[in-house]
C-alpha cells in the first residue's frame, strides 16, 4: 500500500508541475509576441501594460474564488482552465485589431486563474512535510514551460508570423487539458460548511492574522519584480525594442534566463526546507534585485547579457515559491484552497497594478529605469520579511 502511495503521490507531483508547464505556454509565447503586435497593430507600450493591468487584475483577483470551489477536484477545474486558453488563444490569432487582440488577452487572464491557487493547494496538502520543495517543483514546471516556448514561437513568428505562433499555442494547451482530465490523481474531497458566512468568517480570521498580512504586503510590493509576472512581459520588450535585437537572439536571451528559472526555484526551495524558509527568502529577494539592476543596465553586450539573465532567472523566479511556502507554513492544514485563494487574489490580482506602472514608467523613462523599479519593489518585500517576521513564532522550517 505505501508503495502505490508513494507511486501516486509522485504522478500526482509530475502531473501538476507538467500541467502547470503546459499553462505557461500562454503566457511565455505572448511575452514574446508582445513587440510584434505592438509594431503590427501600432499602439503603444503604455496602452499594452494597461491591457495587461485590466487583465491582471481580473485574473488576479478571480484566484480568490478557489475558496469556492473546495467541492470541486482539480482535474476538472485545471482541465477546463486549459481548454479556455486555448480558446483565447485562438481568438487573438482571428484578432483583426488590437481592440479585439486585447479582449481574447483579457479572456485569457480570466480562464487562467485556478492554476497556481488550485495546484499550490493541492500540493501543500498532499505534502506537508515537503511544501518548499514541492512548491518550487510546481513553480519550476512553470519555468520548464516558458523556456520551452520562447525559441519556438520565435521560429513560428519568423516563418509564418505572429498569428501562427498563436495557434500552435493553441493546440498545446488544448492537449494539456486532456492530460490533467485524464491523468491527475484526484484529492480526497474535504467536508466543506455549506453556510457561506462561516466560509468568510474563517477568511476574515485568517487576513488578520499578523503573518498572513505581512506576507501578502510583501506578495504585493514584489509584483513589480516577479519572474512569472513583469520580468516575463517586459524583458522580451527590452531585448526587442530598446536593445533592437534580432527575433531569434530576443528568444535565446529570454530561453537563457527561463532555463535559469527552472534551476532557482528547485535549488532555493531544497535549501528553503533545510535551512529555513524565511532566511532563504531575504536573502533571495535582495540578491535578485541587485542582478534587475546590473541587468537594466547592461546593453547590448551579449557576453554579458546572458550571464546576468542567467543569474536574474535563477534568483527572481525563486522568489515566489518561497513566499508560498512560508504563507503555507502560517496558514496550517485545512484551510489550504481558501488561503492560496486569498494569497493570489491580492499578491497578483492587486499585484498586476505594477504592470501598467511599469509601462508608464517604460514609455516615459526607458526600460533601465524600469528595471531598478523591479529591484526596489523587491527590496522593500525583504525589509517587510525581515521586519515583519522577526518574532521567534515566525522562524519557519
Amino acid at each position: 500500500m505505501r508503495t502505490a502511495a508513494r507511486r501516486e503521490d509522485r504522478r500526482a507531483l509530475a502531473v501538476m508541475t507538467v500541467a502547470h508547464g503546459i499553462q505557461h505556454f500562454y503566457v511565455a509565447g505572448l511575452a514574446v509576441i508582445y513587440p510584434f503586435v505592438v509594431a503590427d497593430l501600432h499602439v503603444s507600450y503604455a496602452v499594452l501594460g494597461l491591457v495587461l493591468t485590466v487583465a491582471g487584475v481580473s485574473g488576479g483577483l478571480l484566484q480568490g474564488a478557489a475558496g469556492m470551489l473546495r467541492r470541486a477536484r482539480a482535474r476538472s477545474v485545471l482541465g477546463a482552465q486549459n481548454a479556455g486558453l486555448a480558446a483565447s488563444a485562438v481568438l487573438g490569432a482571428l484578432a483583426p485589431g488590437f481592440g479585439a487582440f486585447a479582449g481574447a488577452r483579457v479572456l485569457g487572464a480570466l480562464v487562467s486563474w485556478p492554476q497556481h491557487p488550485v495546484g499550490s493547494a493541492y500540493l501543500s496538502d498532499r505534502f506537508p512535510d515537503r511544501r518548499g520543495t514541492v512548491l518550487s517543483w510546481h513553480s519550476a514546471g512553470g519555468s520548464i514551460g516558458t523556456v520551452t516556448v520562447p525559441l519556438i514561437a520565435t521560429a513560428v513568428i519568423a516563418a509564418a508570423g505572429w498569428r501562427w505562433a498563436l495557434v500552435v499555442l493553441a493546440g498545446a494547451l488544448a492537449l494539456g487539458a486532456l492530460l490533467v482530465r485524464v491523468a491527475l490523481p484526484p484529492e480526497p474531497l474535504q467536508a466543506v460548511d455549506a453556510d457561506p458566512g462561516i466560509e468568510r468568517v474563517k477568511l476574515r480570521e485568517l487576513l488578520r492574522r499578523p503573518g498572513v498580512a505581512v506576507v501578502l504586503a510583501a506578495a504585493t510590493i514584489a509584483a513589480g519584480g516577479r519572474g512569472l509576472g513583469t520580468l516575463s512581459t517586459y524583458v522580451p520588450a527590452d531585448l526587442h525594442s530598446h536593445l533592437d535585437l534580432p527575433a531569434l537572439t530576443v528568444g535565446a536571451v529570454f530561453t537563457a534566463m527561463m532555463a535559469a528559472s527552472v534551476v532557482g526555484p528547485v535549488v532555493a526551495g531544497s535549501v528553503a526546507d533545510r535551512v529555513g524558509r524565511r532566511r532563504t527568502l531575504v536573502v533571495t529577494y535582495f540578491a535578485a534585485a541587485g542582478a534587475l539592476c546590473a541587468f537594466g543596465f547592461t546593453g547590448r553586450r551579449l557576453a554579458v547579457l546572458f550571464p546576468i539573465a542567467i543569474v536574474v532567472g535563477v534568483l527572481a523566479y525563486a522568489e515566489s515559491p518561497l513566499l508560498q511556502a512560508v504563507f503555507s507554513d502560517l496558514v496550517g492544514p485545512g484551510a489550504a484552497r481558501l488561503a492560496f485563494g486569498a494569497f493570489f487574489a491580492i499578491a497578483y490580482g492587486v499585484g498586476a497594478l505594477w504592470s501598467a506602472v511599469l509601462g508608464w514608467i517604460i514609455t516615459a523613462a526607458g526600460f533601465p529605469a524600469a528595471f531598478c523599479t523591479m529591484a526596489a519593489s523587491f527590496v522593500v518585500a525583504g525589509i517587510c520579511i525581515v521586519v515583519g517576521l522577526s518574532a521567534p513564532g515566525h522562524q519557519q522550517r
